[in-house]
C-alpha cells in the first residue's frame, strides 16, 4: 500500500502531542508493541480531527493498535511506526539502539544460562548470575556468552582430571587457550574463573582461590622470605641457606627449590611466621637468634609448602600479624593451618593501644569487624569495641625480642 499525502488537519500542531507521545512509547518498547497512551489536551480543531479519524470522539487514553488501524485506511503508512514518520515524527537512533544493546544482553545473558544448565555442579546458576552481575557481559552478544561458559567449563575439567597436578598459570593458559596471558588477572576469563572458583572453594582471595585449585602464578616468584632458618639437611638449598644465614641475609625460597630439595629442621623447632616482610628486615638487622618467615599477606604457595615441611618435622609454628580485620583473618587462617598465634590476645592489644596512647600516636580505624577468634574469644568483642589498627610493625620490637628469647 502506498501512503498517501497527509492531510493538514493531521500535521496540526495540537495533535502534534499525541504522535510525539506515540512515537515515545515505540521508541521505549519497541515497534512491534501498542498498548495505549493518554490522550493530550486537544483544542477543538485537533478534536474534530482526531474525530474523524477515529470515527468517534477520543476517549482519555488512546488505544495504539486502533490509531495503527485508522492511519493504515487512511494510506498514512504501512503501520503506526511508518505512519508516524509520515506525520514527522520518525523513530530516534538513539531509542533504537538502546533497544538493540537490550535486546543483545538479554540474548547473552540467556546463552549463558543455557549453556549451563548442563553442568553437575549445584551452583552453576548461581555462577553465571554472579557473572552478569559483574558486568562480565558487557557488550557480549550470545555466541561470545556461550563461549565464555565453554571457556570455564574447559578450565574446571581440566583441574578436576584425575591425572591433574599443579601446574602454573601461564602454562595452563597456553594449553587450553593457546595463549600464556589468556587467563591473565584482569581480562573477563579469568574473572568468570575466579567466580567458578569461589563457588568451588569458598570465600579466598583470588591468588588463594588459583592456589587452591592448584594453579600457581609459577614455581619462582612469590618466594618464601625467611630469616636464620636452622636447617639440618646436606641438599644444595641446605647449604645455600645456612651460607645466607652465615652471611647476615635474609632469603627468598622459591616453590621451585622447595619442591626440589624439601627443608628439614629439628623437631620443637621454634619459628615465628610474620605478616610483613619488615619483621624478617629486622631480625636479620639484630641477628636474632630465631627462625622468621614472611606470609607477606596471605601466604603464597612457597610459603605454605615450606611451612609444612617445617610441620612435618614438628617444628614449632607460630604467627603474628596486624591487629585489624585482614590481619585477624589471615591469623585465624593460620591458626586452622596449626601456627599458635603469638602476642595475638585482647591482653595484646590493649597494651598496643595503650603503648600508642603513652606515645600520642594517632591510631587508624577499621571499620569492619574482625570475625571469629578461637584462640583468644576475648580478642573478638575487644578488636570489634576499639577497632583500632595495630599494624605489627608497631610491636615490632616486643614481638622479635620476645621470641628470641625462646631459643636462648
Amino acid at each position: 500500500m502506498s501512503s498517501r499525502p497527509v492531510p493538514e488537519s493531521l500535521l496540526s500542531p495540537g495533535l502534534g502531542e499525541v504522535w510525539s507521545a506515540a512515537r515515545h512509547r515505540l521508541d521505549r518498547y519497541g515497534p512491534q508493541r501498542r498498548g495505549s497512551i493518554a490522550s493530550p489536551g486537544l483544542d477543538p480543531a485537533s478534536t474534530l480531527a482526531m474525530e474523524s479519524l477515529l470515527g468517534r470522539k477520543p476517549a482519555k487514553r488512546l488505544d495504539l493498535q486502533e490509531l495503527e488501524a485508522a492511519l493504515v485506511a487512511r494510506a498514512i503508512g504501512r503501520d503506526l511506526c511508518d505512519a508516524l514518520t509520515c506525520l514527522g515524527h520518525p523513530p530516534s537512533a538513539e531509542a533504537a539502539q538502546r533497544r538493540s544493546d537490550r535486546a543483545r544482553a538479554q540474548e547473552a545473558r540467556e546463552s549463558l544460562h543455557c549453556a549451563v544448565a548442563v553442568w553437575d555442579e549445584p551452583w552453576a546458576a548461581a555462577w553465571a548470575d554472579a557473572v552478569v552481575g559483574a558486568g562480565l557481559l558487557r557488550d557480549f552478544d550470545g555466541e561470545s556468552a556461550a563461549r565464555l561458559a565453554t571457556d570455564v567449563r574447559r578450565l574446571l575439567d581440566h583441574i578436576e582430571h584425575p591425572q591433574f597436578s599443579a601446574s602454573s598459570r601461564t602454562e595452563i593458559a597456553a594449553t587450553l587457550y593457546g595463549s600464556a596471558h589468556a587467563l591473565d588477572s584482569g581480562t573477563r576469563r579469568a574473572s568468570a574463573a575466579t567466580h567458578a572458583l569461589r563457588h568451588r572453594n569458598g570465600p579466598l582471595g583470588e591468588r588463594e582461590l588459583w592456589e587452591a585449585a592448584g594453579i600457581l602464578p609459577d614455581r619462582v616468584s612469590a618466594p618464601a622470605l625467611v630469616w636464620s632458618l636452622p636447617t639440618d639437611g646436606a641438599s644444595p638449598l641446605d647449604m645455600h641457606v645456612r651460607f645466607a644465614l652465615h652471611a647476615g641475609l635474609p632469603l627468598h625460597i622459591s616453590l621451585f627449590a622447595l619442591r626440589k630439595h624439601p627443608i628439614s629442621v629439628d623437631a620443637g623447632t621454634p619459628v615465628l611466621v610474620v605478616e610483613n616482610p619488615r619483621l624478617v628486615e629486622a631480625a636479620a638487622e639484630c641477628s636474632l637468634p630465631a627462625c622468621v618467615i614472611s606470609s607477606n599477606g596471605n601466604p603464597s604457595t612457597a610459603v605454605t609448602t615450606l611451612l609444612r615441611q617445617l610441620q612435618q618435622a614438628e617444628a614449632s609454628l607460630w604467627y603474628h600479624g596486624d591487629f585489624d580485620s585482614p590481619g585477624i583473618a589471615i591469623c585465624r587462617r593460620m591458626h586452622e593451618f596449626g601456627c599458635s598465634p603469638w602476642m595475638m590476645d585482647a591482653r595484646d592489644y590493649a597494651d598496643a593501644i595503650g603503648q600508642a596512647k603513652e606515645s600520642d600516636v594517632q591510631l587508624m580505624s577499621d571499620s569492619k569487624e574482625c570475625g571469629p577468634t578461637p584462640w583468644d574469644p576475648k580478642l573478638q568483642p575487644a578488636f570489634d569495641h576499639h577497632r583500632l589498627i595495630i599494624h605489627e610493625e608497631f610491636v615490632l620490637d616486643a614481638v622479635l625480642n620476645r621470641f628470641g628469647r625462646l631459643n636462648q
